[in-house]
């Protein structure tokens, strides 16, 4: 009995596992107290955890009563000949507007970079549409990677890591981050060995922190660095500075979070302006909303300005819009894990992202990353169910 309500739990609560996981493990980070930098209560942390995955769970729950029936199924895909051409259509499009991008702006980031001339990423690109082309190109890549490993064409492979390089090139870490999660789903899925999988991640992953602390060493200097982040006693000296770098980035959002409880929103705002302005065209949400600042409320210090995914609900509604906010990501995340057709094996790699990056923004409604769902939409219309 036991194994087949974990076999359950496992099946159909996939998206509230991840969203459990997550939190707890960066709140045991903050509990660590490995930052002085890290002052906000680990009680007020497991409170808030508590009251949002209930929240979210609920709103889970909720997303099964829109179904008549639920097919377990999430067998890869594939794809005929005229999704392929629509693949290849796709790609010229994106490619026809990023030229245009490209002249309206007068040049790329990192050219503007090397040249000194004060112009950065944020001046690259054509309001409104430029956020709609990084999705674009975000779907086009997990699809790219996809199609690599499902007809092992190399072209696709030559495709992916164009675009990867391409947003390099835009110095768009942000849509990078994004792209390399939800490949990583995908590989995950399509893995024969799955525990081999993760050992090999594993190690790559410790690789990766090591060089991440290499480079940010040379970038801003160690010992600025260390000033910065300000280990506590409890740090462990012998550790590389990778490991320092991850671990403040990974708990200053919920640290800058929990910061925030103490100063009460007095003005309840019923239209949710900070949480749903990033939904919109930047012309639409400057009608709509006015022009919104990045929300990341009362900062523990400046250098690091991430709040999280709720830090917007929270300014909007207080306690009611995390409540709120968690409830109806947690219903999303059901609607789209469990959605109809070929297209939910993607809809699940940009969700597993959202859910896991929750921890640092909204990327739920957050256009260029949410608009990938219209994206895949799009592109399996017409097409044969699972």
């Amino acid at each position: 009995m036991l194994k087949l309500t974990d076999n359950i739990i496992m099946k159909y609560f996939q998206p509230v596992l991840l969203f459990a996981g997550t939190w707890i493990f960066v709140i045991f980070l903050l509990s660590l107290r490995l930052s002085n930098l890290l002052e906000s209560s680990v009680n007020d942390a497991i409170t808030f955890f508590l009251m949002v995955f209930a929240c979210f769970t609920a709103g889970y729950l909720v997303g099964f009563l829109t179904k008549k029936k639920i097919k377990i199924d999430v067998s890869v895909v594939d794809l005929s000949l005229k999704l392929k051409n629509r693949y290849f259509l796709f790609i010229k499009i994106w490619v026809f507007l990023t030229i245009i991008e490209i002249i309206v702006s007068g040049g790329v980031p990192v050219l503007w970079l090397l040249l000194k001339n004060g112009k950065t990423y944020f001046d690259f690109g054509i309001q409104s549409v430029h956020g709609l082309l990084n999705a674009l190109g975000m779907m086009l890549c997990v699809l790219s990677f996809y199609l690599f490993k499902k007809y092992k064409d190399k072209k696709y492979l030559y495709y992916m890591l164009f675009l990867i390089f391409w947003y390099v090139i835009v110095i768009s870490r942000q849509v990078i981050i994004v792209m390399l999660m939800e490949i990583t789903f995908i590989f995950f899925i399509m893995a024969k060995n799955k525990l081999s999988l993760i050992k090999t991640v594993a190690i790559y992953g410790f690789i990766v922190i090591f060089l991440f602390g290499i480079v940010g060493d040379m970038r801003s200097g160690a010992d600025a660095f260390y000033e910065l982040a300000q280990p506590s006693d409890n740090w462990p000296n012998w550790l590389p500075s990778g490991f320092l770098w991850v671990y403040v980035y990974l708990t200053t959002p919920i640290n800058n979070l929990i910061f925030n409880f103490q100063f009460e929103v007095r003005e309840l705002s019923y239209l949710f302006p900070n949480t749903l302005s990033l939904l919109l065209p930047s012309f639409i949400r400057d009608i709509v909303f006015g022009q919104q600042d990045t929300v990341s409320g009362n900062l523990v210090t400046p250098a690091f300005n991430v709040s999280s995914a709720f830090m917007s609900s929270y300014m909007d509604m207080g306690k009611y819009g995390l409540a709120i906010f968690a409830f109806v990501i947690g219903l999303i995340s059901n609607l789209t894990w469990w959605a109809t057709g070929s297209k939910r094996f993607f809809f699940r790699a940009i969700t597993f992202q959202c859910i896991i990056l929750s921890i640092f923004y909204n990327h739920f409604f957050y256009l260029p990353v949410a608009f990938q769902y219209v994206w895949f939409i799009l592109f399996f219309m017409n097409y044969k169910k699972i």
